[in-house]
C-alpha cells in the first residue's frame, strides 16, 4: 500500500518535477506535492506542513543552497534532499555539511526512494533525540523508553569525566561490547578508538571542562576488526541556579556518511585524472602523428623486404599506442568513436589473442561463438572495454587458476525476461556471458558489485570502476547485464546487446590495396605550431604532387592567405595553436571565403568542439594522430571538385 509523503518540490522544470513524483511513486509513495521556483514562494510554503523538501540546486532566480538557509532559519526541522541536474562534489559536500540530508543527480534517480526513506528515517530519529533530551528532564523513565529503542548511544554522567549514569543499548550494537563492562569501567568506550585520531580525542576530552563543549568526529577498532566512524556530541544540563547537574550526550554512527564524502573526493580526483589525462592524450599524439605519417615516406625509399618489415612494425607499433590512448580518454573523460555496426565475433577473437599471450597459464580459456552471431550497433572501443574488464574480473578471482569461458549467441528475450530492466525492451538480442571457476561472490556483495568504488578486492588491486562502468556502457547501448554467482562456485556476468535489424553481417569482403591518392599541384595552406608535424605533413603533401605553404599559428595563417587568396585551394589547420587557434581562424575564413575547403586536425577534440564544428557545417573529423593514406584520402575529399560543382567546407579534426 503506498505511503502518503507531503513534499515541497523546488524546482522551475514542470518536466524534471514530473520525473521525480514518478520515482517517488514506484518507491510505493503517494506523494501530494507542491512546486515553487522562488522564493517568496518557497517561505510561504514553509508556513504549510510538510514531510519533505526536494530542491534543484540551480534555478533563474533562486537555488538550494538559499533555500537551505531559509529553511534552517524558520526554525522548521524538515528533511531536505538536493535534486540536480549538474553538481560539483565539494558543492554537494559543503551543503550535507550546512545541513542537507542528501544529494542525488537527475539522470540516477533509482536510489530517489531509498534516499527519502533514510531522510525521513533520519528525520525521526534527530526529533526522538531531541525529545529525548527535554524528557530527560522531566522523568528518566520517559527518557529511557525513547532511547532504548533508538541506534544512537545516549549516556549520561555526573559532571564531566564522573559516574556513568546510562547508556543506551546502541553502545551495544555501534561498539560491539556490553553496557555492563561499561558500567565496571567507564573509560573502557575509549580504548578502542584509532591510534591515528587518539591525540586528537585526548585533546577534546582536556578542553571540554573549560570550554563546555564536546563534539568531536573519530573511528574506533570494533572487537570484529570493522571501523566505523563515530560523531559524539555532549551536552551540560543545568539546574536553576546554573549549577551542571549532568552531561548527557549522543554518539551516532556516521560511517556511511563519511564514506560518501570519500566517494565524491575520489570521483573530483578522478576528474583531476582525467583533465591531466587529456593534456597527456594531446601532446602523445602530437608526438606520435609525424611518426605514423613518416613511415610512409620512409617505405617509399626502402626496397630492402626486411627494411620494409621493420617500418611496418613501426607503423604498427604507433597505431597500438594511439589506441591506447583513445582508450585512456575513454575511462578519465568518456570520449569516444561512433557507433557503427560491429560483429562482436571479431573483438572476442581479438581478446581470445590477448588472454592466451597474457593471462596466467595456470588459466585454461575457452571460447565459444555462435556461428551465426548477430551484428550490433555500438562503439567498439567500448564494447571492447566491457570485455575486458570481464575478463580481467573473472582472472582476479581465480589467483589459483581455474577455466575462463566466454560464449556468445543470438536469443529472443521475452517482456517478462526484460521486466526488470527499465531501459531494456524485449526482441532480438545477443548474449556475451563470461564465466569463471574462482572464488565467487559474497552474498552480501551481491546487490553492491554494480556501484561507483565498491570492491571485494584487496586495498590497492581494484578501484571499484570496472563493473560500474561495464554496466554504464551496457545501459548506454539499451542492454543490460545479470550476474550468477555463489561463493566457491565461481560467477558468470551476461551481457545483453539488442540486435539492429533483422540481416546477418554480410560477407567480409577484404579491400583491395589501392594507391595513394596524388594531387594536381594544388596549393594547401598548412597551420600547424608543433615544428615537427608541419614539416612532416609538407613533405608528404609535397612528395604526393601538391604545393604547401606554412604558418604558426592563425594570425600568421590570415595573413599568407590574403597573399595567395586567389591560388589557395585548401586551408589544413591544426585546432590548438597560441595566439590564434583554428576554430577562431576557422571562422574568419568563413567570413571572408565562404566556399574555401578547410580541414581541421587536432590532437585531442572535446564533444562541445565537435558540436561547434557541426554548427560551421563541419562534415568529417581527422583526429591525430593518423597515417599517410588517411590524410591523403581525406584531403582529396577536402578539396573542391572540377567545374560543376560547388565548394564546400570539410572539416577535420
Amino acid at each position: 500500500m503506498s505511503r502518503p509523503l507531503k513534499v515541497l518540490i523546488v524546482e522551475d522544470s514542470p518536466e524534471d518535477a514530473e520525473l521525480v513524483l514518478r520515482h517517488l511513486r514506484r518507491a510505493d509513495f503517494s506523494p501530494e506535492a507542491v512546486v515553487v521556483d522562488t522564493e517568496d514562494a518557497f517561505l510561504r510554503e514553509l508556513e504549510r506542513p510538510y514531510d519533505i523538501i526536494l530542491s534543484d540546486f540551480e534555478l533563474p532566480n533562486f537555488n538550494g543552497m538559499r533555500a537551505l538557509e531559509l529553511l534552517l532559519k524558520s526554525g522548521r526541522n524538515l528533511p531536505f534532499i538536493i535534486v540536480s541536474g549538474s553538481i560539483g562534489e565539494d558543492v554537494a559536500v559543503a551543503a550535507m555539511r550546512q545541513g542537507a540530508d542528501d544529494y542525488l543527480i537527475k539522470d540516477r534517480l533509482a536510489r530517489l526512494g531509498t534516499a527519502v526513506e533514510h531522510a525521513l528515517e533520519q528525520h525521526r530519529l534527530r526529533r526522538d533525540a531531541e525529545q529525548a533530551a527535554r524528557a530527560l528532564r522531566e522523568s528518566e523513565e520517559r527518557f529511557r523508553q525513547v532511547v532504548e529503542t533508538i541506534n544512537e548511544v545516549f549516556w549520561m554522567t555526573e559532571g564531566w569525566g564522573g559516574r556513568l549514569l546510562y547508556v543506551s543499548p546502541g553502545y551495544e550494537r555501534i561498539w560491539g561490547r556490553t553496557r555492563e563492562s561499561l558500567h565496571v569501567r567507564p573509560d573502557t568506550w575509549a580504548e578502542p578508538v584509532h591510534p591515528d585520531d587518539r591525540a586528537q580525542l585526548d585533546k577534546a576530552m582536556r578542553e571540554r571542562h573549560a570550554t563546555g563543549q564536546f563534539n568531536e568526529t573519530y573511528r574506533i577498532t570494533r572487537p570484529d576488526g570493522v571501523v566505523r566512524w563515530i560523531r559524539d556530541r555532549a551536552f551540560p544540563v543545568k539546574d536553576s541556579s546554573g549549577h551542571v547537574t549532568r552531561i548527557v550526550g549522543v554518539a551516532q554512527d556516521v560511517t556511511e556518511h563519511r564514506q560518501m564524502e570519500e566517494q565524491l573526493l575520489r570521483t573530483q580526483r578522478l576528474e583531476a585524472i582525467g583533465t591531466l589525462a587529456g593534456g597527456v592524450a594531446h601532446d602523445l599524439n602530437n608526438i606520435l602523428a609525424p611518426t605514423l605519417m613518416v613511415t610512409e615516406l620512409i617505405r617509399q625509399k626502402i626496397t630492402d623486404p626486411h627494411g620494409i618489415q621493420l617500418v611496418d612494425m613501426i607503423e604498427q607499433s604507433m597505431k597500438r599506442g594511439a589506441s591506447i590512448i583513445r582508450q585512456m580518454l575513454v575511462f578519465s573523460r568518456g570520449v569516444g568513436g561512433q557507433r557503427v555496426s560491429v560483429q562482436p565475433r571479431h573483438l572476442l577473437n581479438e581478446i581470445e589473442t590477448l588472454i592466451r599471450e597474457t593471462f596466467p597459464r595456470d588459466i585454461t580459456f575457452e571460447l565459444n561463438v555462435a556461428k551465426d552471431l548477430r551484428t550490433v550497433v555500438a562503439d567498439p572501443t567500448q564494447l571492447h572495454q566491457v570485455l575486458i574488464n570481464l575478463c580481467v574480473n573473472a582472472r582476479d578471482a581465480m589467483a589459483g587458476g581455474g577455466t575462463l569461458t566466454v560464449s556468445a549467441a543470438n536469443v529472443m528475450l521475452e517482456p517478462e525476461q526484460v521486466r526488470a530492466h527499465s531501459q531494456a525492451r524485449p526482441g532480438r538480442h545477443i548474449a556475451i556471458a563470461v564465466a569463471d571457476t574462482g572464488c565467487g561472490i559474497p552474498e552480501e556483495a551481491h546487490d553492491r558489485i554494480f556501484e561507483p568504488f565498491f570492491t571485494t578486492k584487496e586495498v590497492g588491486k581494484g578501484t571499484g570502476l570496472g563493473l560500474s562502468s561495464v554496466l554504464g556502457i551496457v545501459r548506454s547501448h539499451g542492454g543490460f547485464v545479470t550476474v550468477k554467482s555463489a561463493p566457491g562456485c565461481g560467477a558468470t556476468f551476461t551481457v545483453y546487446m539488442p540486435v539492429q535489424g533483422e540481416a546477418n553481417e554480410p560477407a567480409r569482403i577484404e579491400p583491395i590495396e589501392k594507391a595513394l591518392p596524388r594531387g594536381r599541384g594544388e596549393l594547401v595552406l598548412l597551420v600547424d605550431d608543433e615544428r615537427v608535424i608541419r614539416e612532416t605533413m609538407q613533405r608528404l603533401l609535397e612528395t604526393h604532387g601538391y604545393t604547401v605553404l606554412i604558418a604558426n599559428e592563425g594570425e600568421e595563417a590570415l595573413a599568407v592567405f590574403e597573399q595567395h587568396r586567389a591560388t589557395v585551394k585548401l586551408v589544413l589547420t591544426d585546432l590548438m595553436m597560441p595566439v590564434m587557434g583554428g576554430v577562431e581562424l576557422l571562422r574568419k575564413l568563413r567570413v571572408s571565403s565562404p566556399g574555401l575547403a578547410v580541414m581541421v586536425s587536432s590532437g585531442l577534440l572535446e564533444n562541445d568542439k565537435r558540436r561547434e564544428l557541426a554548427a560551421l557545417g563541419v562534415a568529417e573529423i581527422l583526429a591525430k594522430p593518423y597515417n599517410a593514406r588517411t590524410l591523403l584520402e581525406a584531403v582529396r575529399r577536402a578539396l573542391p571538385v572540377e567545374a560543376g560543382s560547388a565548394d564546400g567546407l570539410v572539416t577535420s579534426s
